[in-house]
């Protein structure tokens, strides 16, 4: 019989495993998934020294770009780096067939920014991190004629993330630190083996769920329920306000609604022909 095992910082071999086969179950549903970019890129600005004073992070996600970061030197900022930046990776995803990008940010960010910018307000999550509020934006691309011309990363380079991700985290400690708490809940086999599981991040005091896989032959018998709910009781003896996460109407939105959670935006044509929707439950 199947074992359950509630795993901190599990190892990325198992990682791959839930990965994996829920990237086999989504293109089994939507087999054009395959034929959409993929990948990450950065855009990085440098200094007179070449030192790097900003960048910005993305990846190709079902169709769209997700923004995951945007950062500028402190000694550099309001001179309109920030915009420039965005709007360089924004065009060079553009260029690559992609019509939308989205991102989050919160209350003591920059959303006035990005609204400026033509980023519209698709939902959110109170208390995260406790105090303030996650902001989830959309935008619609569209070519523009003159984008700052920039270094261009695509697979980003380790070191470019490492320092990026690094000065981010430092200029939020006052405020906020991040801190990401990776959390698994697997299905393991008679020999350990991974037959389905949970991943995600607690930070900002939510965990942000990121992939859900139970393998064929055990579905349809309340694994993924069983293993949610270890995760749950995990995330309230951590403290943790509430749970995050995003799924397509090809996927499992009706079991997510059974479990408690609600649908507070969406994300229209991602991927294309399809609706995803961010969901959330309050712990």
């Amino acid at each position: 019989m199947p074992k359950i095992t509630l795993e901190i910082n599990p190892l990325q071999a198992d990682i791959h495993v839930l990965r994996d086969g829920l990237t086999a179950y989504n293109v089994a549903k939507v087999p054009q998934l395959l034929d959409l970019p993929g990948g990450d890129v950065a855009i990085i600005a440098r200094g007179p020294n070449k030192q790097v004073i900003g960048g910005a992070i993305g990846e190709y996600s079902w169709g769209w770009l997700y923004i995951d970061t945007l950062w500028v030197d402190r000694a550099y900022r309001t001179q309109g780096l920030g915009g420039q930046l965005l709007s360089a990776i924004e065009q060079y995803a553009y260029q690559q067939g992609i019509p939308a990008s989205y991102l989050m940010t919160t209350s003591f960010q920059s959303k006035p920014f990005y609204e400026k910018r033509g980023y519209c307000c698709v939902g959110q999550n109170e208390n995260r991190p406790r105090g303030h509020t996650m902001y989830f934006l959309q935008k619609e691309l569209a070519s523009v004629e003159s984008v700052p011309e920039f270094e261009v990363q695509s697979p980003p380079h380790h070191n470019t993330l490492y320092w990026i991700d690094t000065q981010f985290k430092e200029g939020t400690a006052d405020i906020a630190p991040l801190d990401n708490q990776k959390m698994a809940v697997f299905l393991r086999g008679d020999d350990d083996e991974v037959l389905g599981g949970l991943f995600g991040g607690v930070f900002w005091d939510w965990l942000d769920l990121r992939l859900v896989w139970i393998d064929q032959a055990y579905r349809g018998k309340g694994y993924a329920r069983r293993l949610l709910q270890i995760a749950e009781d995990e995330c309230r003896n951590m403290g943790v306000y509430g749970i995050v996460a995003d799924t397509a109407n090809f996927q499992s939105i009706d079991f997510y609604e059974a479990m408690g959670f609600n649908v507070f935006g969406t994300l229209a044509n991602r991927p294309p022909g399809y609706e995803s929707y961010l969901i959330q439950k309050h712990l």
